[in-house]
């Protein structure tokens, strides 16, 4: 199986020291917040994160940084606020930091007992009025825990507003936002061998969560304009899922040359009309191809040349550009104008 051969145009590089270090301990180097693509790196002991830039001449339009949060702590998840700051949860607390670094509120959740399977993230929510992030739940008769919570916090003041029960429990999660409508909050719940798929809705101050698809699959890259793909765990098929539409699935055995499936996590919208995906025999493989699927049917229309390099795991940023990284260096691309 041969397609139409596209090259790739490299339009700025940079580095960003610590991301690399980073993709390899957390789930959160690359989010979608307020509209915008950030890269989160930790380098020296504060965690740094990246506004990926509009002018596609650049990678990075700005940094922040911060002190690491809470010293000493199981820091994990973070996420950049629309306001400057920084939100950060561990294994028991998530706290939001200032613009300055300085601490503006701490709020505490019970631990998780397995903080090897289990991990908070959160986002912020409600024109930045509001911060979601997911908590172990409540003890029961039993004395056990029970499903997992999205907790709803103002971000003024860490004040508790509403919580929802997730159909999760002892999950390690990931926050995601559509590029074109921040409203849409999607959350990734691994659990075991399980994954949950939600889109969680906050109406005034309720939070609500509803399955996404007809599938668990865990959320993949940038979502647009209403879609959202979501990718099998083992790379054997893609799904794309949108609101008043049936599903869109494809199997890797149907569409892609033999013996190869869908790698990296990170498969996205590249435009509206098209979508970015690697492929490769294996899970993890740096020998992988990238391959240009059209954005509704998920079928293969083109693959990607890059010229005098080889690039993994790309992240496609939705506007008609896309990231890969080699170690910290972050390289932008677009196909070249004698491609299209």
């Amino acid at each position: 199986m041969t397609y139409p051969r596209i090259t790739a145009q490299l339009l700025a590089q940079e580095e960003l020291p610590g991301l690399d270090h980073r993709s390899h301990n957390h789930l959160d180097t690359f989010l979608v917040r307020d509209g915008a693509c950030w890269l989160v790196s930790e380098t020296e002991g504060r965690v740094v994160v990246g506004l990926v830039a509009s002018d596609t001449d650049r990678v990075l339009a700005e940094r922040r940084s911060w002190p690491v949060p809470g010293p000493g702590r199981n820091q994990g998840f973070v996420s950049p606020l629309p306001d400057g700051g920084l939100a950060a949860v561990d294994n028991g607390s998530v706290s939001v930091h200032d613009s300055d670094g300085g601490l503006r509120w701490r709020y505490e959740f019970r631990p998780w007992p397995d903080e090897d399977t289990a991990g908070g993230a959160c986002v912020p929510v409600g024109s930045a009025r509001r911060l979601l992030v997911t908590t172990t739940g409540h003890i029961g008769d039993d004395g056990l825990l029970g499903a997992d919570l999205c907790v709803c916090l103002d971000l003024a003041d860490g004040r508790r507003v509403a919580d929802t029960e997730l159909p999760s429990a002892t999950a390690g999660y990931v926050f995601q936002q559509s590029l074109t409508d921040p409203a849409q909050i999607f959350l990734d719940a691994l659990m075991g061998d399980t994954f949950f798929s939600l889109e969680l809705s906050l109406d005034g101050d309720a939070v609500s969560a509803r399955p996404v698809g007809d599938d668990d699959e865990p959320f993949a890259g940038v979502s647009l304009n209403g879609a959202v793909l979501k990718l099998d765990v083992g790379g054997q098929w893609l799904t794309r899922c949108e609101a008043g539409r049936e599903d869109t699935f494809v199997e890797a055995e149907d569409v892609l040359p033999k013996g190869l499936r869908f790698v990296g996590h990170r498969p996205g919208f590249l435009d509206d009309g098209r979508i970015l995906a690697a492929a490769a025999a294996e899970q993890g493989s740096d020998a992988n191809r990238h391959l240009i699927l059209d954005g509704h049917t998920l079928q293969p229309v083109a693959e990607v040349d890059y010229p005098g390099t080889t690039c993994s795991d790309p992240l496609a940023l939705g506007d008609g550009t896309w990231l890969t990284t080699e170690g910290d260096l972050v390289r932008r691309w677009r196909v070249s104008d004698d491609s299209e």
